[in-house]
């Protein structure tokens, strides 16, 4: 029988629900919360114009995103 501590789920759960900003193509991004094609598209036209993004918090750059979209995004995305 395998048995797992809660914190070897935790991240086990975390790795899977999380999406990498900087490779995700239009439909996974389209997964985040509060964003939907138009805004996907948006996130990687800046992706392609400026480069990788350092942190989920630089995705304020991008229009039509604001500091409430980016903390329903954050637990769900990472670089």
């Amino acid at each position: 029988m395998y048995t797992a501590s809660l914190e070897e789920l935790a991240v086990e759960e975390e790795g899977s629900l999380t999406i990498d900003i900087n490779t995700a193509d239009e439909e996974e991004l389209d997964e985040l919360p509060q964003v939907g094609p138009a805004t996907a598209e948006a996130i990687i036209e800046h992706r392609t114009a400026n480069g990788r993004f350092d942190a989920v918090d630089e995705l304020q750059e991008v229009s039509g995103i604001g500091p409430k979209t980016i903390r329903k995004i954050k637990p769900f995305a990472k670089v």
